[in-house]
This record gives structure tokens, C-alpha cells and sequence, in this order.
């Protein structure tokens, strides 16, 4: 992540969550990143493999050209980008693992922008993940975005990032269970040199 907008909200994610698996949806204060919203959307884990934009920022929904409330976030890719984009969600939300990467959206006349996206875990009930907190961020803003919607993405490079070091291994839906196997695993330095 080094685009402005994704940086600064992991920072908040990170400093909200507090050393736990991710923090709790109503913890997210908006006035706190009142800077980002305009980039940043909130979706819900309805079912396996589908995540619904509960809110999305008006830099994004331009970027696309309508209002993304309500639409499956995995609709918006090709069907061969969406299989990796929804194993990289279902391990957001298994494990709290953190995805991020960069793709270009392509618009009808074939014009091109590269953006940067963010995925963090959300507890909204309970202690399950089942909210992705978001961020689509262009890497360039040229003159056109905007005016000339984005309708085709192709992803460049994906990647997880595990905030406290090593992914967890954890039962389906328990946020608490993912954390505790965290704390539980160590990294031990060592090796068969002579």
C-alpha cells in the first residue's frame, strides 16, 4: 500500500483494532477519516463469495460512473480475476488478514488508470468478520476520470498482510479464535548452517 488514501486508513484501521483481530464496525468513526471517505466503502459478507457495497465514497462511485450501493463488490471483475479476488476476501474474513493490490480500469473508449485497492476486516455482530472496510484509490488522476466511467478492471498484483505478524489458522467465522492462534505463533530463527 503507498498511495495516501490506503496508507492513512490502515494507520486508522490499525490504531482502532488495538492489537485485536479487527475492531468493531460501529468503532469506525467517520469524522475521524472524514479526508478518505470519498475513496473509502464499507461491504458486507452476505454469503460465500459475495460481498455487497453497504456504502461507497463518491470518488468511487465516479470512478465508475453510478452508485455502487447495494452491487456485489466481486461483480465489478472479469471472472478470472474475480476467483482470486474472492479467495483473497474469504481469507480477509477467515483469518483477518489484511489484502491489498493495484489493477487498471479500463473505460468503453479504452482509455486506462491504475488504482490501488485495500481490504480490512470489520466485526459488525458477534465476533465473526463479515464487513470489509475499503479503498479504491487512483495512482494517477487523469483528466478523463470521472467523465468517462470506469467498466472492465484488470488486476495487476495482489497481496495479504497479516498486521501481527504470521497468518492465523483459525475456525471458520471466530475473530477470537484467529487472534489467539496469532499470539500462539512464533517465528524461530535458526538453520542447518555448518
Amino acid at each position: 500500500m503507498q498511495q495516501e488514501t490506503t496508507t492513512k486508513l490502515y494507520a486508522y484501521w490499525n490504531a482502532i483494532r488495538n492489537g485485536r483481530i479487527a475492531p468493531q464496525r460501529f468503532e469506525v468513526d467517520p469524522s475521524q477519516i472524514s479526508g478518505l471517505l470519498r475513496e473509502t466503502f464499507i461491504a458486507e459478507c452476505c454469503e460465500p463469495s459475495s460481498f455487497r457495497f453497504r456504502l461507497a465514497g463518491t470518488e468511487v462511485c465516479q470512478h465508475f460512473g453510478r452508485e455502487l450501493r447495494g452491487a456485489d463488490f466481486l461483480s465489478l471483475w472479469s471472472l478470472d480475476d474475480r476467483r482470486t479476488i474472492s479467495a483473497t476476501l474469504d481469507t480477509v474474513v477467515s483469518e483477518g488478514a489484511v489484502g491489498h493490490g493495484t489493477f487498471f480500469g479500463v473505460t468503453e473508449n479504452n482509455r486506462e488508470a491504475a488504482f490501488e485497492f485495500a481490504l480490512l476486516p470489520l466485526i459488525h455482530t458477534g465476533s465473526s468478520i463479515n464487513r470489509i472496510l475499503g479503498a479504491i484509490t487512483a495512482v494517477d488522476h487523469p483528466f478523463w476520470l470521472g467523465a468517462d466511467p470506469v467498466v472492465a478492471l484488470e488486476l495487476r498484483d495482489i497481496g495479504l498482510h497479516w498486521p501481527d505478524g504470521g497468518a492465523g489458522l483459525l475456525p471458520a467465522g471466530n475473530a477470537e479464535a484467529a487472534l489467539e492462534a496469532r499470539r500462539k505463533f512464533r517465528v524461530v530463527q535458526g538453520g542447518l548452517s555448518g
